[in-house]
């Protein structure tokens, strides 16, 4: 492997971080039992459930990975030295996706069908869990100290991953809903990985304590401004950007900051709102529609929206308290903005 991504557009640097850690992304996988290997590339997209070529797959687009290369290169650091710590967060954060569908029983993602859908349940799970073993060993094969103290961010994070997913699974199954119990989530299930992967790469590169936590308390706000933004999408977002059916959270029943927003306002409209929770399983998308609605005229939409906005504005303000050059400075603002908003 040879080259660094250096570019400063970010749609070259995800293409370039694809390209650069692909060959070892690959070589992990290959190590997998056959029937998990095969599962787990279809998941990234390298081929149809068949086998056959996919070039028409939608791939990942490697955000976390590209974070860990960066936080590298920010803080001064051959983001070569950091390629494991890349490979690791992107296993992980994959193994977390499997899981995820199953729970969820989400049918597609991006655009075609995945794992569990595919292959059946426990093809899935296993796969998940083959997944996080190999984040594991490729951090453990490297054998240095500043590896070691990446793996011990590593399991940190896979434990705040767990934690959140079940705080979520609470929440959907009438547990204590509330905003702040939501954002408490958020910054297990999503922010905890982004900041081990900021984290582990400026480990990985040797950066001071300082810099390190000025990193991953950017990438904790970059998390929740993620979530809020996400959220938003995945009710009114378009579908051939966001992969998901229109409307799907609703169609689960899902319990997003929209809705907990919603439901706190003290609105009519949230009082009605009141009367929809719980699964919206079987009901016609005419229904989902004026459940948005409700939703907007209650003020959640709203809260979320300048929940993302403001969690970003935090993110990149830790970023300029960095004493770092501002090439560095303004391509990890430039992903961060990516991330939130989707657009460069």
């Amino acid at each position: 492997m040879t080259g660094t991504p250096t570019s400063s557009s970010i749609a070259d640097r995800l293409t370039g971080t694809r390209e650069y850690i692909l060959p070892t992304l690959r070589q992990a996988v290959d190590t997998l039992h056959p029937h998990l290997a095969h599962a787990c590339g279809y998941h990234f997209g390298w081929w149809s459930s068949d086998g056959e070529p996919s070039a028409g797959a939608v791939p990942s687009k490697f955000l976390r990975a590209t974070l860990v290369l960066l936080a590298a290169e920010t803080v001064g650091g051959n983001p070569r030295a950091a390629v494991p710590g890349a490979v690791a967060v992107e296993l992980l954060h994959n193994h977390s996706l499997l899981h995820d569908d199953v729970i969820d029983q989400d049918d597609e993602r991006r655009g075609r069908r995945t794992v569990w859908s595919a292959y059946g349940t426990g093809t899935a799970v296993l796969a998940g869990d083959a997944l996080a073993a190999l984040a594991v060993s490729r951090l453990e094969q490297t054998q240095t100290a500043p590896a070691r103290r990446a793996l011990v961010m590593l399991t940190n994070a896979f434990q705040c991953i767990c934690t959140g997913q079940a705080a979520d699974l609470e929440l959907e199954r009438g547990g204590p809903a509330s905003v702040e119990n939501y954002l408490r989530m958020a910054a297990d299930k999503t922010s905890a990985l982004l900041a081990c992967a900021a984290g582990v790469g400026a480990v990985l590169s040797g950066a001071d304590e300082g810099t390190i936590g000025r990193l991953q308390a950017s990438c904790t706000d970059l998390g929740l401004a993620w979530q809020a933004a996400n959220d938003v999408e995945d009710i009114w977002g378009d579908p051939a950007v966001t992969g998901k059916p229109p409307l799907s959270d609703l169609r689960q029943g899902k319990m997003t900051l929209p809705v907990l927003a919603a439901l706190a306002s003290g609105s009519p409209a949230g009082n009605e709102l009141a009367a929809h929770r719980g699964s919206a399983a079987g009901r016609r998308t005419e229904d989902l529609e004026h459940i948005a609605d409700l939703i907007v005229q209650a003020g959640g939409r709203a809260v979320a929206e300048r929940m993302a906005r403001d969690r970003l504005a935090s993110a990149e303000s830790h970023l300029r308290e960095l004493r770092v050059p501002d090439l560095h400075r303004d391509a990890l603002t430039a992903l961060f903005r990516f991330i939130v908003t989707r657009s460069a």
